[in-house]
């Protein structure tokens, strides 16, 4: 295990487009278990929940995960690990923010993990290669993982995120529309386009940097965090993985998953 490392799964029981996913069953197990287990079977580093709602810390600490109430006021999922991160031995924080309960005998981690409690179907290989993507590259501040996209309708789908890259797996840009355009008179035949696996992997500066930086007009026109990042020089590297399960942004995301469940278990 990484003693450096911190995994942080927010896990927002207000959400806008679907209150209380995270506790939404699939094959009768709650989102934010399927999440947290792969966390932990990855062997990063220590696994934190972090949540604004009593119901969701009740239902992690009956996990026997380790688990903390963060401010309801938290914009981002990265403001909510920021919170988890500094309980567990990062800086003190700014003027004016919320200060979550401490985590006894905490070290400060130099990586912070946003593992997103939205997405079900992560694996914990997925995470580990990550993490090497991200040790092998010293200019980058943060890392993620993508996937080749399989099916035609997620890349009009807006709650797909598409990414374009450079060929050393450095992210060019991320969008809720399909990018890059693919172009009819284009000769580039069978070039894929990538959807974002829904986590990120910081080192500690990058992460005291990002949650330090106002939203930005790309973040807010696309309602991307990471474009945040982008615009303000942080870079981001991308591991290529296997395509992964649905995340789980709208109720009838249930029903993709139980889908996708029963054709991995064929």
């Amino acid at each position: 295990m990484a003693e450096n490392c911190l995994i942080v799964i927010p896990a927002r029981y207000g959400s806008q487009r679907f209150p209380g996913k995270v506790l939404a069953p699939i094959a009768g197990k709650p989102v934010l278990q399927w999440c947290w287990e792969a966390a932990v079977k990855s062997r990063l580093g220590r696994v934190i929940i972090a949540t604004e709602h009593e119901r969701v810390l009740a239902f992690a600490r009956s996990l026997g995960a380790s688990a903390l109430m963060t401010s309801p006021a938290c914009q981002s999922g990265t403001d909510r690990v920021y919170e988890a991160y500094r309980a567990s031995g990062g800086r003190p924080a700014g003027s004016g923010r919320h200060s979550p309960q401490s985590v006894p005998g905490a070290l400060r981690p130099a990586f912070v993990v946003n593992f997103q409690g939205d997405e079900p179907f992560m694996s914990s290989a997925t995470l580990i290669k990550a993490f090497k993507k991200l040790k092998a590259s010293p200019d980058c501040g943060i890392a993620t993982a993508c996937a080749r996209i399989k099916e035609k309708t997620d890349i009009s789908n807006p709650n797909c995120v598409k990414i374009a890259m450079n060929s050393a797996g450095r992210a060019l840009y991320f969008s809720r529309c399909p990018v890059p355009y693919h172009h009819e008179l284009t000769d580039l035949k069978g070039y894929h386009y990538f959807k974002h696996c829904g986590f990120y992997i910081y080192r500690r500066e990058a992460l005291e940097k990002f949650v330090r930086l106002k939203p930005s007009p790309l973040e807010r026109l696309e309602r991307l965090e990471q474009l945040r990042a982008m615009e303000n020089g942080i870079g981001i590297a991308v591991a290529e993985v296997p395509a992964l399960g649905p995340a789980i942004d709208v109720p009838a995301d249930l029903g993709a998953a139980a889908k996708f469940l029963r054709k991995i278990r064929r």
